[in-house]
């Protein structure tokens, strides 16, 4: 005990003496524990503790590339997926995203989720207020609807009930909102706002 005494004034002499490759050090420590939590962040939440979905044992994840936190397939390939599965009982696709929404107070840059019609029935998702997506509404022109999170329909609409049926202004494009999800809920990472998976899929793989 007493020799680690000393090698830990001599450590802490040493680096006194040095305050440029302390504050490296430093650095470099925070950056690699920065990183190895939000590494572990990610995989704890989709690979070590029990997902709060209905029958989490039957749910699988796939993706073509994966890049922690960033898990990525195409359009193309999601919809070659889901037609030419035999193995699941549903194929259901969400992409992250990032949107303005204006027009009520301050203008706000919000975390924004596609999701696909089937994926609330399939993990048994239920809104907290109002209703999930209905399948026409994620088709190509499908009306524009969202979904607001439930901290976002806190913080930014005072959880008043009287939102659902409005517009809100999404990146300049109107939306209906037809409900409003259960407190705590996420796919893979939390959102704000959700939209209907297929009208934005299309617009993307057209893109160069």
């Amino acid at each position: 005990m007493n020799e680690l005494f000393q090698d830990s004034r001599y450590a802490l002499r040493l680096l006194l003496k040095n305050p440029g490759f302390t504050a490296i050090a430093v650095l470099t420590l925070a950056l690699g524990i920065g990183a190895n939590t939000g590494i572990f962040s990610v995989v704890n939440a989709v690979l070590l503790r029990p997902l709060p979905f209905r029958d989490p044992g039957r749910l699988v994840l796939i993706a073509e590339r994966s890049s922690y936190p960033i898990l990525s397939t195409s359009y193309e390939n999601y919809l070659d997926w889901r037609e030419q599965s035999h193995s699941f009982a549903a194929v259901e696709a969400t992409r992250g995203t990032t949107l303005t929404l204006a027009g009520t107070g301050e203008p706000e840059r919000l975390n924004a989720r596609m999701v696909t019609a089937g994926m609330f029935p399939m993990l048994g998702i239920r809104a907290q207020e109002g209703r999930t997506f209905l399948p026409e509404e994620d088709r190509a022109n499908g009306a524009p609807v969202a979904l607001l999170s439930y901290g976002l329909w806190q913080r930014r609409f005072g959880a008043s009930r009287q939102i659902l049926g409005k517009v809100i202004n999404l990146d300049a494009q109107p939306y209906t909102v037809v409900g409003v999800l259960p407190a705590g809920f996420q796919i893979l990472q939390p959102a704000d706002v959700f939209l209907p998976f297929t009208p934005l899929g299309q617009d993307a793989a057209r893109r160069p």
